[in-house]
């Protein structure tokens, strides 16, 4: 076999691994074991390569993340209590979206009843599943700009600090690993790899 003849059949070796499907599981039954305000849990018994198995979903409507950016600026973060962490967040202002809600709709909505910003100037920079392992849900992060104040409203449960971060003080305290939340850390660093901040 020539040198030629060889390095062929290696590159088409390598284009079938490469474009092989992966096993696809189908579903043989499943039900809700869980339904809360924010998510439910769909336990799944599927077919998969192995035989059968159970797949435990969290089903959630998705959400939007805002990096909302001053004329100068600065980076709208918010500063609040995760329970499931026990301790205070510095993160990026994100929320649920309604169902059937346009995940653009949702950016604009959830900025301004979290912080009170209304913004005239709202672009997707990106769209992806954070636990697509064990979830479905899918969050949009979006740059808004030309914020016009307005007025706070949060839910009865929620208790949220406002604060206006420079730029590349929110990249370096995603470099000492002092920001952990990993919707900031994505929109913060897409934000500024496009070069919308």
């Amino acid at each position: 076999m020539s040198l030629r003849e060889s390095s062929t059949l290696f590159n088409t070796i390598i284009y079938e691994q490469v474009n092989k499907v992966a096993f696809e599981e189908k579903t043989i039954s499943s039900s809700i074991v869980y339904e809360g305000p924010v998510f439910r849990v769909r336990k799944h018994i599927v077919d998969s390569a192995g035989g059968q198995s159970v797949r435990d979903i969290v089903e959630h409507t998705g959400g939007a993340i805002m990096v909302a950016v001053s004329e100068d600026g600065k980076i709208l973060m918010e500063r609040q209590f995760r329970k499931a962490l026990e301790r205070e967040i510095l993160e990026l202002p994100a929320g649920k979206a309604d169902p059937g809600e346009e995940p653009i709709v949702t950016a604009s909505r959830e900025l301004s009843e979290e912080t009170g910003y209304i913004p005239q100037d709202v672009k997707h920079l990106v769209s992806y599943y954070p636990t697509c392992g064990y979830s479905n849900e899918h969050l949009h992060i979006f740059i808004c700009k030309d914020l016009v104040k307005g007025e706070q409203h949060l839910d009865s449960d929620e208790s949220i600090d406002l604060e206006w971060i420079d730029t590349e003080t929110c990249i370096d305290l995603i470099m000492k690993g002092e920001i952990q939340d990993s919707k900031t850390i994505i929109g913060i660093l897409f934000a500024r790899q496009a070069g919308e901040i």
